[in-house]
């Protein structure tokens, strides 16, 4: 990880000092000496937090006749990439990363982006043509902010780079805080300060003459594969082991990786320990407390702590259980802060970066995860049916709607919604969510004025569904855009977050599955039980709960603690012009302190009321550099 930044405008000696202030803003994200080069009134910058072994050779900016480039990456096809540009083998072990980029441009241009394989963000100059690129990984791994001030733009790794530039006008954004507030889908390349836009995962930006564009690299195949039952299997496992192997190359520390008892985390964390066997990942799995016994929804798994450990202890790994204590709120300052955006969940970061902070206690430099397992190799449940009915094969989406709902924990109206909800109109949906489901629509818990409902950005995209091809199951990936967290992790417990589901070949591969490997007469992932059986237990893989983390989020909230945020967002004059301090006030005094199950109570408190709480809180602390 590393932080980059750079200002591209007229040839005046502004440029520089411009990029270096926009550096000092990201000093918590790269840890060494930021290095400056310019090119024909460009100036790029780069602070280098080393984290695999090439990096090690990686001197800051590379400029050419022509070319000015800045990078944040890791190539994980590294050898391929090699090979393609016929460089030398023997020298090639002392180029970084972003050299062997350097030189892929330089060949292909933006033709090298379809070569990459890789976490990564990117600037290049092109002095000749007056062309500033910008560019980030498909699953937006990586992050990268742009502004734009007169004639001259602007790029960061974070938001923060960007802010308090006297050249740069900045506003908060208050509809798109408000549409984080409810929950709406982004898509678009705006974000939550007016003034600064995002390029968006899988995106190459152009900005030329003064104009900004942006336009998609990568789009999964569409082809269906055609193998045997044994070949889905061995390509399965090819891809799991590929990703998860080069994903494993570090420059020091241990190696850690979540495990619950699901099928994503815990196929990564095998398959690393069956790839490092003599140094397998430290294993961490998030808990309740000891002996919880509180309410929680039909299906759900509330401590996967002892299945974890199964899957643990068969593939020799040490198995740490966190059972977080300080609170959903305890951290909300520093997570705004180091993240830069508010937490969509609470509840959740609250374990994770307990995780974290654990694992930099054991010595971890880098974490394996698996959350994009869902979207990609492991995509299954009733989500897929829809790919039936889009091929036109009826009969067989009959036989696989039948097959569904003869099992015990699903009904009819479930295949039914499931099947045909892509098709169908958000109010609609929204209404069968409520009728069927208890999850009451937005209009019904929302924390912020009332006024702010008449302006709010109107791209939420029609709920995408997992398990469906297109354009649902891209537009999920693409919404997700995990680059501030990551970043997030890395300033917060000096940690390298990779999750090898996000794997660019891994994820192509998923989309040419059949549906019938994600989906086969109501049972769930059929070809990952059958590819998964030689790493994993069979407890975990014949599981039909599913986990559900922070299972005792209601035990850890301090009514009072909550009350004196509220209040010092009370005095903070953008914060009360977004929210309805009122409303936030009277849903703290009813905190269900003893627990529910019931569905509009949770996503009311555990997610709405939270998420109100870390706005404010995002608001209150960028406040000053705004104003400033």
């Amino acid at each position: 990880m590393t932080a980059i930044a750079g200002w591209v405008g007229a040839a005046t000696p502004s440029s520089e000092p411009n990029c270096e202030a926009l550096l000092a803003r990201l000093r918590v994200y790269g840890s060494a000496s930021p290095q400056l080069r310019s090119l024909g009134g460009a100036t790029f910058g780069k602070s280098l937090a080393a984290t695999i072994p090439e990096d090690e050779f990686d001197d800051g900016p590379l400029a050419g006749r022509t070319i000015l480039l800045t990078a944040d990456i890791r190539i994980d096809n590294r050898n391929e990439l090699i090979a393609t540009l016929g460089c030398d083998p023997v020298r090639s072990k002392s180029q970084s990363d972003s050299d062997l980029l350097f030189q892929a441009w330089l060949k292909w241009r933006e033709g090298c982006l379809d070569l990459l394989v890789g976490d990564f963000a990117f600037a290049v100059w092109d002095d000749e043509r007056r062309q500033l690129t910008l560019a980030r990984d498909p699953t937006g791994q990586r992050p990268l902010f742009f502004a734009r001030a007169d004639s001259a733009i602007a790029f960061s790794t974070m938001p923060s780079g960007l802010l308090n530039c006297p050249s740069l006008k900045v506003q908060f954004a208050f509809p798109r805080l408000a549409a984080t507030m409810i929950g709406l889908s982004h898509l678009e390349p705006d974000t939550l300060f007016e003034g600064i836009g995002r390029v968006l995962p899988g995106h190459v930006a152009t900005w030329q003459d003064s104009e900004i564009s942006q336009r998609p690299y990568w789009a999964p195949p569409q082809d269906e594969l055609r193998l045997g039952r044994d070949e889905y299997v061995e390509a399965y496992r090819h891809h799991l082991d590929t990703a998860v192997g080069a994903r494993l190359r570090r420059r020091s520390g241990a190696l850690g990786s979540h495990l619950s008892a699901g099928y994503d985390s815990s196929a990564v964390a095998a398959t690393a320990a069956r790839l490092s066997q003599d140094d397998p990942p430290i294993a961490f799995t998030c808990a309740p407390r000891a002996g919880f016994d509180g309410p929680v929804p039909p299906g759900r798994l509330a401590d996967e702590s002892g299945i974890a450990a199964m899957a643990a202890q068969r593939n020799g790994m040490e198995h740490v259980i966190v059972r977080p204590k300080e609170g959903a709120l305890a951290n909300l300052r520093r997570h705004v802060r180091l993240y830069q955006d508010p937490a969509v969940n609470l509840v959740n970061m609250e374990w994770w970066t307990e995780i974290f902070r654990e694992a930099s206690r054991r010595g971890v430099s880098t974490m394996l995860v698996g959350v994009m397992g869902n979207l990609s190799l492991n995509a299954s449940g009733l989500a897929v049916l829809p790919q039936w009915i889009r091929q036109g094969s009826l009969r067989q989406w009959l036989v696989q709607a039948r097959g569904a709902a003869a099992r015990p924990d699903i009904r009819w109206r479930g295949v039914l919604f499931n099947s045909f909800a892509p098709w169908l109109p958000s109010q609609i949906n929204d209404r069968l969510q409520t009728r069927f489901r208890g999850i009451p629509p937005a209009s019904e818990q929302s924390f912020f004025r009332d006024e702010w409902w008449s302006i709010l950005p109107n791209d939420d995209a029609a709920k995408p569904q997992p398990g469906a091809r297109y354009p649902d199951r891209v537009s999920a990936i693409r919404t997700l855009d995990f680059g501030l967290l990551r970043k997030g992790a890395l300033a917060d417990a000096g940690i390298d977050e990779r999750d090898a589901m996000a794997d660019r070949r891994l994820i192509d591969f998923s989309f040419q599955l059949s549906p019938e490997q994600l989906l086969d007469r109501g049972r769930y992932h059929p070809l990952a039980r059958r590819a998964l059986a030689d790493r994993l237990p069979g407890e975990l893989l014949d599981l039909r709960l599913r986990g559900l983390q922070g299972a005792d989020w209601f035990e850890r909230f301090d009514r009072v603690q909550a009350h004196e945020i509220v209040e010092e967002l009370a005095s903070c004059n953008p914060a009360s012009d977004l929210l309805d301090i009122g409303r936030i006030r009277a849903a703290i005094d009813h905190w269900p302190a003893n627990g529910t199950a019931d569905p509009r109570t949770t996503v009311l408190y555990r997610m709405r009321l939270l998420i109100a709480l870390a706005t404010g809180a995002f608001i209150q602390e960028f406040a000053e550099d705004i104003s400033g």
